[in-house]
């Protein structure tokens, strides 16, 4: 078998692998029926793959072997249903398991063996230079005597090591190799953390291990900058207490540190914002927006931290731009709002703040709702008739997943999770638009007490838009969800009317 040959076989393993995780993803089982027939060779072309790393060893094909992530899933799947699967794809899954697990271990004999004296080490770094430079690391109590971070060396850390190490051996790129080595490339990179305005004790201990190394480069300029605002003391000092009030600030913040995010001089630390970050950016545009058009999310990022960190300009963008999308600018935080206005002297702040209207983004523990107990014990009864929650179910904790005051614990929904994303999508997206994976996760589990994967579930509802299943995915749900909103619309249109009918 030719090199070429051995690479297309590779991939066509890795894309059959790769969709049976997919459709586990979305129904929690593999249909091999709807495979390509060719997939019944995996076994076969694995075994001809090893007898060829045998003869020819190679990195790069070894790296694409490796590469193939979802091996364990859809053995432990096979394993688990061998009762309920045709024998013959069973045959193939563990012939294929057999000689995966064969080849892997040649993979990573090939590469043990390659690296010789510095086996511990990956790729360019496996040599006397590197080796010495990290056992100023271990001897610091950093990293381990295999060159792998302690449980308690930080991200930050990490990259100080990294960027210094790769400075002095001159390495095309200062972080890919070290997050290989270190396995952080999925999700955990180290490279986006950033050097610290105030706590840098952990930074500089860890940059006195390599001073022979520049740091200008790594270090930002962090350059105060501060909101410019018209408004008096006094104003100033009543938006102070208004945050404070209602919770949107620290309570232990000293108005002399708040009115310092108006003056550069009496600046000395950032603001400890208590809320999410989106009702920040809500917050800064509201405020501030008219009179620091320029660098509004640039002196947000300055003169705000939330627990202890500063904000990311990017999120402050987002999350404004999230919230002008929906259309909610005057009414994402009512209370909120409500403060601006009040700061700013716009008019009939008063008749907002006593209004009744709830806070857009008001928990993210429940759902919001504003229907009729009836509409929602007819929800509730449609669910329980079609075996969607748990059959025991009582309708006062069912009742709790839209008021945190009587909420006592998670309904347990009975079908498959890819369900659920469905039904809560179509039933509480409309009038929950924000964090509503999170309100999911809290108000629900699988059975067996699993918590609902947030990532999965967002995953799942993108492949189905994509294939224009939204509308048919599930019509018994589609039913229930559009039979609660409606009841939901029908409410609204007649308190309109009695409204309307009132002031004529």
């Amino acid at each position: 078998m030719t090199r070429q040959e051995t690479v297309i076989k590779i991939t066509k393993i890795t894309r059959i692998i790769g969709e049976m995780k997919s459709q586990l993803d979305l129904d929690d089982e593999i249909e091999f029926e709807a495979l390509d027939p060719s997939w019944a060779n995996i076994g076969k072309w694995t075994k001809e793959i090893y007898q060829y790393m045998e003869q020819a060893p190679s990195p790069l094909l070894a790296d694409l072997i490796t590469n193939n992530e979802f091996t364990t899933p859809v053995v432990n799947y096979v394993q688990n249903h061998k009762q309920d699967i045709d024998s013959t794809y069973v045959k193939v899954i563990d012939s294929y398991a057999k000689n995966m697990q064969a080849l892997l271990s040649l993979c990573e004999e090939q590469r043990e063996k390659s690296k010789g004296e510095y086996k511990d080490l990956t790729g360019p770094l496996a040599n006397e230079q590197v080796a010495t430079l990290l056992q100023r690391a271990i001897r610091a109590g950093l990293l381990d005597e295999h060159y792998q971070p302690m449980p308690q060396t930080k991200p930050l850390q990490l990259k100080v090591i990294a960027y210094a190490i790769s400075t002095i051996c001159k390495l095309s790129s200062p972080y890919v190799h070290f997050e290989k080595q270190w396995k952080r490339e999925n999700g955990k990179r180290f490279s986006t953390s950033r050097v610290p305005r105030y706590n840098t004790a952990l930074y500089d201990t860890t940059k006195a291990l390599y001073p022979e190394v520049d740091f200008t480069e790594f270090e930002p300029i962090h350059e105060a900058k501060t909101f410019y605002t018209p408004q008096s003391e006094q104003d100033i000092r009543m938006l102070y207490h208004d945050l404070v009030k209602y919770g949107y600030i620290a309570p232990s913040t000293p108005f002399e540190t708040f009115a310092g995010i108006f003056d550069k001089t009496k600046f000395s630390k950032p603001i400890e914002w208590i809320k999410a970050q989106r009702q920040l950016s809500y917050f800064v545009y509201l405020a501030f927006y008219k009179f620091n058009k320029k660098d509004l999310w640039i002196k947000g990022e300055c003169c705000f931290s939330i627990d202890g960190h500063s904000p990311h300009k990017a999120c402050f963008v987002s999350g404004y731009s999230w919230i002008k999308r929906a259309g909610w600018l005057d009414r994402y935080d009512v209370k909120l709002k409500a403060i601006c206005d009040k700061f700013n002297h716009i008019e009939n702040t008063a008749k907002r703040e006593t209004s009744d209207e709830r806070l857009i983004h008001t928990s993210k523990v429940v759902f919001h709702s504003t229907s009729s107990e009836e509409d929602i014990h007819s929800m509730f009864s449609a669910l329980l008739e079609g075996g969607y929650i748990d059959p025991s179910t009582e309708f006062t904790t069912f009742r709790g997943i839209f008021d945190e005051t009587i909420f006592e614990h998670p309904i347990v929904w009975m079908k498959t999770q890819a369900l659920l994303m469905y039904f809560v999508h179509l039933t509480f997206k409309p009038h929950n638009p924000y964090d509503v994976w999170v309100k999911c996760a809290n108000c629900f589990r699988l059975r067996g007490g699993k918590t609902p994967n947030r990532q999965s579930m967002d995953c799942n509802f993108r492949f189905i838009v994509k294939k224009g299943l939204l509308a048919t995915y599930d019509i018994r749900l589609k039913t229930i969800a559009d039979n609660y909103l409606s009841n939901k619309n029908k409410n609204a249109d007649i308190t309109s009317s009695i409204k309307e009918s009132i002031s004529t």
